[in-house]
This record gives C-alpha cells, structure tokens and sequence, in this order.
C-alpha cells in the first residue's frame, strides 16, 4: 500500500481498458536513436501488464514491398494499404514486441487528417491491430501536431540525460501542447555514472521553461509508474475525451488558441 507508485486504486488502473487497441503518442527527440531504450523499457512496462506492446516508428520508412507473409517485415503503410491485414499486435518469433516503420504511412495519415479530420485518422491508424495492443506512436512532435490536432490525449515526452535533451523536450512540450494536445515529461536515467547531465536538472530546466513561457505546469511521470499510467491514459476512440487522464497537468488549447505552431521560437 506504501510502495512507490502503489496505492488503493493500482489493481482498478492496471485493468485492460476495454473497447480495443489504443494508442500513446511519443515524442521522438531529435536524435530518435538515443530513445531506443526509453521505448524498450515502456514496451518491457506494458507487456508486463499483458498488453501487447507495438512500436510503430515514424523515423524509420517502410520498405517498398512486403517481404514474406509474417509481421516482422511489415511497415504501416503496407497495413493501411491492405485492409485484409488485422490482429497484428503479437511480436513475431525470436522479439519481445513488434516494431514497424511507419514514416510513409503516417504522411498518409495526415493527409487523411486534413481532409477529413483527426477522428478519422485515428480511426484508420488502429484498424489493422488486435484489440490487446497499445501501439506506441514513436514521432517527431510536429508529425504527432498534424495527426492528431487538438485531440486531448496524453503524449509523452522522452527525458534524457544527456545536453539536447532540454531542447528537444521543451520544443516537443511547446508544439504538443500548441497543438491541443497534453504533454507529460517521462524522464529515465542512462544507468551510468556519472551522466553527462544530471537528470533532475534537465527535467527542472523543461519544467521551469514551460511555466515562465507557457503558463503551464508540465507533469513529470517516475519510470516506476509508466506502465499503468499508459493503461489509464492511452487513447482508445475517436472523440473520446479522457478526463480521468487531464486532471492534472496541461489544459488542452482553446480553438482560438491554437495556431501556426512551427513558427514559433523554441524558448519564448
């Protein structure tokens, strides 16, 4: 009951959440591969918790043709392309969890996003996969902006110890949050000692920016809590308004207030 991240309401959070696959945006910094292991250890969080966990990397490009008939060679565009492809989620032989390329399919999903509308983007996003996975949408900030505007969904922002990191996260929190949707600062240690750059400061350093320059108070997840977090935040239908999720934190903009976000100067 005392333990970190544990208390009365755990076992009510750690249930599946029913109605399908669902989805977390994720916020690649600028060098995508530096958060490799932050995504494998939120992937390790929710298999634990018997989701099937899908990495669907929106860095990486699809290959120009299928190659076999098993998911491993599969990209999301070759899924949105194929409505026969359904259920994917399970990780093929040999992995722990499926990862697929999605560069080429998530330009196809904006397109649908500004034509005809956010819900509906979303909605073909997570047709092709089983109703036990919780796909991870691994993307630039502004790529996450155009596909999902104003939709209010938690998107996590990587934290690392490392010079960047404060940029990349305090630009990533800006343009999410410009964007409607609602940022949380996810920080994990690199394991080694000493880090390039404390932790602590570059969390303190985003944090501090996002209330001078924004107004707004970012929430900060421990690792330990990752897991059911995502569980109780992940997004599942179109149009759903998640509440339960955005009583702390980030106020999603006002339609009024949203505007040309990558206009905007990083640190004001």
């Amino acid at each position: 009951m005392f333990e970190i991240g544990v208390d009365q309401a755990s076992g009510l959070r750690g249930e599946r959440p029913r109605g399908g696959a669902a989805l977390m945006p994720v916020a690649c910094p600028a060098q995508p591969a530096r958060a490799y292991e932050w995504l494998c250890t939120l992937a390790s969080h929710l298999t634990s918790l018997g989701r099937e966990a899908v990495i669907v990397d929106g860095t990486a490009n699809e290959a120009g043709a299928r190659r076999g008939q098993g998911g491993g060679h599969l990209g999301l565009l070759h899924a949105l392309q194929d409505p026969s492809i359904s259920g994917l989620g399970r990780a093929p032989e040999g992995a722990e969890w499926l990862v697929m390329p999605g560069a080429g399919g998530l330009q196809m999903l904006q397109q649908t996003a500004q034509a005809a509308g956010a819900a509906v983007a979303f909605s073909r996003l997570l047709a092709p996969f089983s109703h036990e996975a919780l796909v991870l949408l691994f993307a630039p900030a502004q790529t996450l902006c155009a596909l999902l505007p104003g939709v209010a969904t938690r998107a996590l922002v990587p934290v690392l110890p490392q010079a960047q990191a404060s940029i990349d996260a305090y630009g990533a929190l800006k343009l999410l949050h410009s964007a409607g949707l609602a940022p949380v600062l996810a920080p994990l240690a690199s394991g080694f000692e000493p880090e390039p750059v404390p932790l602590q400061q570059v969390v303190d350093t985003v944090a501090d920016c996002a209330a001078r320059h924004l107004g707004v108070s970012v929430d900060t997840w421990p690792v330990q809590t990752w897991g059911l977090r995502v569980l109780e935040s992940a997004l599942q239908q179109p149009g759903q308004q998640h509440t339960h999720a955005l009583q702390r934190g980030l106020r999603p903009a006002a339609a009024g207030e949203r505007h040309a976000v990558a206009a905007q100067p990083l640190w004001s």
